[in-house]
């Protein structure tokens, strides 16, 4: 079968990105499919909020000072990126299978769809669209619940992430019209399922991330074909993105040197500090994975490979804002049976918490038969009726 998978896949400095989007094409080209990424990319699709709302945002003038320390950080971001590259071009090429077009807005997508017997959007926070203003994001919305190609393509979601716990701004009838068309859905997140019931859909399942469909071996070969060299002397590697998590960076600093380790500190997310780091290409992080005596992180997708690696690990929690997000590893210490894995700046007992995971944990076996069921070849429109 022919599978168009939309995801989020342009990122220089987000790593678990790069690893889900590779995860779910190798898998199902694996069970021999031909699956390949669709290079859209919804920046151009993002519309301007109300001028007057703009205005009386340029007057506040903590709303005027947040927006330029985040200009800046990006801007930082792309330049330590330019002088440090992590390689991130050279992954793709290397391990991705692109659509043959590149797709610049939803018109596009429309207008000249990607040949597929099957689409499917997922993983990462693929529907969340940030404060729900249609005004903003409906172009995207519409791009990431399918609403393009033909009728008869099948449209599926694996794993797909609200990123957060309630609908918001006007976007919740916006969503129920496209969702209606998928003929599978499942969601990453355990309480997805009742979003998806809060807009008609009853039949969400709970699934997986991609990247816990393939086994640690699969990725060990990965930075092993290309001879990374460990680190000589036992570590703690911390991997902190800019999502909002509250942690002083220098208790890392300070237990390293309780247990006589040393740090291997990467970032992502455009998070920019004055700190020494390791700029890693993606096997390198993988190696540095793999390899850690410890791990600290408030990034998701570096927490699952902690549980493929079988690693002690710990999370960050997430805040503000951002505390939405804090579902995904919730979901995560679930489904895998790890617990409860947050750590704090001041308390660091649970990074010597022993836990064991089945390889074959009962949800990962639901993941791979739920995409097995949602692919067969006479398999289609199989969705409840919607209320």
């Amino acid at each position: 079968m022919k599978i168009g998978i939309l995801t989020f896949w342009w990122s220089e400095d987000n790593y678990g990105q790069q690893l889900q989007a590779y995860a779910l094409q190798r898998y199902l080209r694996d069970a021999g499919h031909d699956a390949f990424l669709i290079r859209y990319n919804y920046e151009n699709d993002l519309g301007r909020t109300n001028i007057f709302v703009r205005i009386l945002k340029t007057l506040n003038p903590i709303i005027l000072f947040k927006f330029f320390v985040q200009k800046k950080r990006i801007t930082d971001s792309k330049k330590e990126n330019e002088l440090h590259s992590r390689h991130f071009c050279e992954f793709r090429k290397n391990y991705f299978k692109f659509s043959d077009k590149a797709y610049s807005n939803f018109e596009e997508l429309k207008s000249n769809s990607p040949e597929a017997d099957a689409y499917i959007v997922g993983s990462d926070q693929v529907w969340n669209f940030g404060n729900g203003n249609l005004r903003i994001f409906k172009n995207v919305i519409h791009s990431y619940f399918l609403d393009f190609g033909k009728s008869e393509t099948k449209r599926i979601s694996y794993a797909a992430s609200w990123g957060r716990n309630k609908f918001l701004g006007n976007e919740k009838s916006e969503i129920q019209k496209v969702l209606k068309n998928f003929d599978f859905i499942s969601v990453r997140e355990k309480n997805g399922i009742n979003l998806c019931k809060q807009i008609g859909r009853n039949d969400a399942k709970w699934v997986c991330d991609p990247a816990l469909l393939l086994n640690a071996e699969i990725y060990r070969t990965i930075y092993k074909e290309e001879k990374i060299q460990t680190p000589s002397k036992p570590y703690i590697l911390f991997y902190y993105l800019e999502n909002g998590g509250r942690f002083d960076k220098k208790a890392i600093w300070n237990f390293a040197k309780e247990k006589n380790l040393e740090v291997q500190y990467v970032t992502g997310n455009a998070c920019i500090d004055n700190l020494d780091k390791k700029i890693a290409t993606v096997p390198e992080w993988l190696c540095l994975v793999d390899n850690a005596e410890y791990i600290v992180t408030n990034s998701f997708h570096c927490c699952v490979f902690s549980v493929l690696f079988e690693k002690k690990f710990a999370a960050i929690k997430l805040n503000g804002l951002n505390s939405g997000m804090n579902s995904r590893l919730e979901s995560l210490f679930e489904m895998t049976g790890c617990g409860e894995r947050y750590i704090t700046d001041t308390d660091f007992k649970i990074l010597d918490k022993s836990y064991s995971v089945d390889k074959d944990f009962t949800l990962k076996k639901e993941s791979e038969e739920f995409l097995k069921i949602a692919l067969e070849e006479n398999n289609h429109k199989q969705k409840e009726e919607m209320h």
